[in-house]
Parts: C-alpha cells; structure tokens; sequence
C-alpha cells in the first residue's frame, strides 16, 4: 500500500464512505482498506465517523474566529480557550441571539414571551404587585362584581384554582 492509497483512505473515511466505496475507487482488497482504517482509528460506521468530524471540526473552529465580528482570536497558552476577541464582541453577540422562552403569567395566567431568562413568573410588573400585595383587594372586587351580577374580566389564576379545586384550569 502506497503512502498515496493511504492518504486517500484517510480522506475518504473522514467523509463517511464505507470500506466497500473505498477498496473499488483504490483498487485494494476490502479487508485491506479495514485493516488499514483499524490500526489507525478510522473504524465503526462511516457516517458515525463523519459526523463526529465535522463536531470536532465546528468545535475547533470556534476558537479560531470571533463569531460576532469574524476577526481571529489569540488565545492564551494557560486556561479557558476564549471564543470572543473581546468583552464587546460577548456582549453583542448575546444581546443580539438570546433564546426566546413562551411563558404563561402566574397572575393573570395571559401567554408572553420572554428573551433569555426561562424562570419569570409573571408577564409585568403590575401582575407581580397585584399577585404579591393585593390578593385580598383581588378577592373582594370580583367578589362584589359577582354579587351585583356584573361581569368579571380578568380572573386570577391563583382565584380560579382556589374555586375549581382539582379540576383543569
């Protein structure tokens, strides 16, 4: 086997051909392409072997260019590598690709959205305060609404699992 054949069964085992694919395009022996890809780490299934490449490939390449502005980064020979040339770039890049997060109010019980932060609770302020400090002022307008059979428009979330209980809410 030539140092070219084995250069060429490197290559195409690193983009997932089989061992069959690559002893017809070489002209080897199937059971010489595998032993060859054995005895230097390039066995298992090819497209297992590609994608773990092309993982291997995108994790390196972070390090080497600033995603945010593209300029390539020094790293450091000790620590953490770094994966933004600088604390500007960090800062523009999670202002502008923050995750948004569908999320239900606590109070209210109204859908909203939230960017970045999974763990908010109510959809605004007033929501909070309402919910926090005036559950009692709460009960007792819609419990005066009731009584003089007007319509009551917004239901707290807290009230209507107080009133149904187990069932759904």
């Amino acid at each position: 086997m030539t140092n070219e054949q084995k250069e060429k069964i490197r290559q195409l085992r690193l983009e997932g051909i089989g061992y069959k694919k690559i002893s017809d395009q070489i002209g080897l022996s199937r059971d010489s392409v595998r032993g060859y890809c054995r005895r230097h780490g390039l066995d298992g299934f090819g497209e297992e072997l590609a994608l773990k490449r092309k993982i291997l490939m995108q994790e390196e390449f972070i390090y080497i260019f600033c995603p945010q502005c593209g300029k390539e980064i020094k790293q450091n020979a000790k620590g953490r590598k770094r994966k933004y040339c600088s604390m500007e770039c960090k800062r523009k890049w999670d202002k502008t690709h923050r995750k948004a997060f569908n999320l239900k109010c606590s109070y209210c019980g109204k859908e909203f959205k939230s960017l970045g932060i999974k763990h908010l609770k109510y959809c605004c302020r007033d929501c909070y305060i309402k919910d926090r400090f005036w559950r009692k002022e709460d009960a007792k307008e819609i419990a005066d609404k009731i009584l003089e059979f007007k319509k009551v428009s917004k239901l707290p979330k807290w009230l209507k699992e107080l009133l149904l209980g187990d069932e759904e809410v």
